[in-house]
């Protein structure tokens, strides 16, 4: 059987955030230093480009805290055929000129779409005012804004307000009601309770009852940490260690790939998806990663 061909590959420049936020999968803070070097980085994005990867996502942590790498990597990714997308909580943009200011180079060098989170989690240290001039700024240069809003039980930044909460009513929402010529998409995400997450209380989290169906993400769409290791999806399952597939430093992407193919634990969640224990989980997501666990 042929494998899946790649969509994505996401890379995680840094690990450094300029925010803590509670619910973060990969526990991201001001003090977490590691970050990818321009070499590195190229090199994963030659083997994004030679697997077949259509886009490569550039995130952490917060790219923007090594704004000179993201701008050299979007370029080089554009040079390469992909598109391109970096994903932000948009705290640099103390002002819309300043977030003109740093938008506009990744512009010229080929930025497809500005992939902004904001929800009650980023908000509790980020002013969203900041999202604001970041995501103006976006629609200014003809950026395409994506808006992930990751939601709790009670949230009050939602799909449904965010174009109230930004004075957009142009918004489409992902499955909502078909906005005529949108400015934005907006999607909402429940967040998983790992990494930092796990701390987060039991009555914040939306659990409901989810069927095990087939996800196409897995080895579909992976990211890669700052030190090269290979992770299985862009969801919260590439928070796991134990699901790292391989190594960027030690082997090809083809042949990590080839060989997590293999995997039958990998190949189910594609095929048919984790098998479910028992409860209930806040998303399918949430269900895969108790699955892997405890596999």
């Amino acid at each position: 059987m042929t494998n899946p061909p790649l969509f994505r590959v996401g890379l995680l420049l840094t690990e450094r955030c300029d925010a803590a936020c509670r619910h973060c999968w990969f526990s991201s803070s001001p003090d977490r230093e590691t970050s990818m070097t321009l070499e590195q980085a190229k090199m994963y994005v030659d083997e994004a480009a030679a697997n077949g990867a259509r886009w490569v996502s550039f995130t952490g942590g917060e790219p923007f805290l090594v704004y000179g790498l993201l701008r050299g990597l979007t370029a080089y990714a554009s040079s390469r055929g992909l598109l391109n997308e970096a994903v932000t909580n948009c705290n640099w943009a103390t002002t819309r000129k300043r977030a003109l200011e740093l938008l506009s180079p990744l512009k010229d060098t080929g930025l497809d779409t500005l992939n902004m989170s904001v929800d009650d989690f980023h908000q509790e240290r980020i002013p969203l005012e900041r999202v604001r001039n970041c995501y103006e700024a976006a629609k200014w240069l003809e950026l395409k804004p994506v808006l992930m809003i990751a939601v709790k039980k009670g949230s009050s930044i939602t799909a449904d307000r965010i174009g109230e909460i930004l004075e957009d009513p142009s918004i489409q929402v992902l499955g909502g009601e078909r906005v005529p010529n949108p400015s934005a998409l907006a999607m909402e995400t429940h967040f998983t309770p790992i990494g930092r997450g796990e701390n987060i209380s039991r009555h914040e989290l939306r659990h409901s009852h989810f069927e095990s169906e087939p996800c196409r993400q897995v080895l579909i769409d992976i990211g890669v940490r700052p030190n090269g290791d290979v992770m299985p999806c862009c969801g919260p399952l590439g928070a796991q260690r134990d699901a790292v597939i391989g190594s960027l430093e030690e082997e090809s992407l083809y042949e990590i790939l080839e060989r997590a193919w293999l995997n039958p634990r990998l190949r189910e969640i594609y095929e048919t998806g984790p098998r479910q224990p028992d409860g209930s989980y806040v998303s399918r997501c949430h269900m895969c990663v108790e699955a892997y666990r405890k596999d």
